[in-house]
Formats: C-alpha cells, structure tokens, sequence
C-alpha cells in the first residue's frame, strides 16, 4: 500500500512546490525590477550584475522543479519494488489510483484557474516546465500509479512461492 499511498503524497508535493515556486519567481522578479529601477541601488555596474545574477539564479527554479518531478517519479519505482504485495489486492490498488487521478485532476484545474489571469500569466515564462506538469498533473499521476502497480506486482516473487 506505500507506493499507492505515496502518489496522492507527490501529486500534493508537486502542487505545492509548485506554487512555492510561483510565488518565488514572481516576487523575486518584481523585487529585482524595482532595485533596477532605484538609482541609488543601481548606480554602479557591480550593483546591476549582482541583481541580474539573482534574476538568473530564481530562474533556476524550473530546473529544480523538474529535477523534484524525476526523483519523486523514481521514488515511485522504488517504493513500488520494496512494498510487498498481494495480487488479491491489485483491484483495489487501480480503484485507489483512479481516485488519486481525480484528485490530481482537481489541482491541476486549481492551477489553471490561478495562472488564467493576465498578471500571473507573465511570471509564467518563467517556469515553461512547471507549469507544462501543473497542467497535466493528472496525466502525469495516472501514469505514475500505473507504473507504480506495474513495478510492484511484476517484480520476481522472492518468496518461493508461499506469501
């Protein structure tokens, strides 16, 4: 039941990080624009670069959102390989799938409903990845749960036979 249980666990984490990292860029960015515009703060070429360098560097917070997407996916495979599992049992983990899908389908559309408007629509060319995976949160969770029962259940029985 761990790896079934974890996928609702990433696709919060996801929607969360997510947003922590909207609300990051964007202010990050609003921030860095006003200390540009100050001419007492932007007076030397030291003072610009410095600024610049942090608008790259909250510009990295795609990358590490899309670095979080493959670890958690990976750690599906690998709670999916070390859970134990009973076939009996493989219905009602597919049943808990689909209803995690919903779930995930619920936040994806709470993230198209947050980034629908023209202000945060700016910050958004920003972070092309992380919204490209809030978008389709249920895609990608649904195939997650299902590479997760995948591994599970295909994986040599080491019991010799006797659960």
């Amino acid at each position: 039941m761990t790896a079934v249980r974890d996928i609702i666990i990433i696709s919060v984490v996801l929607f969360v990080i997510g947003i922590i990292s909207f609300i990051f860029v964007g202010l990050s960015h609003s921030i860095n624009n006003q200390l540009l515009l100050t001419p007492s703060i932007n007076s030397s070429s030291h003072a610009v670069a410095v600024i610049n360098s942090s608008d790259t560097a909250s510009n990295m917070m795609d990358y590490i959102y899309l670095a979080m997407f493959i670890g958690l996916f990976l750690s599906i495979i690998i709670a999916g390989w070390f859970a134990s599992s009973y076939p009996v049992f493989i219905p009602i983990y597919f049943i808990l799938i689909i209803l995690f899908t919903f779930v995930s389908v619920v936040l994806q559309l709470i993230w198209i409903d947050i980034t629908a408007t023209s202000y945060v629509s700016s910050t958004l060319t920003y972070l092309p990845i992380t919204n490209y995976i809030l978008s389709h949160l249920g895609y990608f969770i649904a195939v997650m749960g299902l590479v997760g029962i995948l591994v599970m259940y295909a994986k040599p029985d080491n019991n010799g036979g006797s659960y």
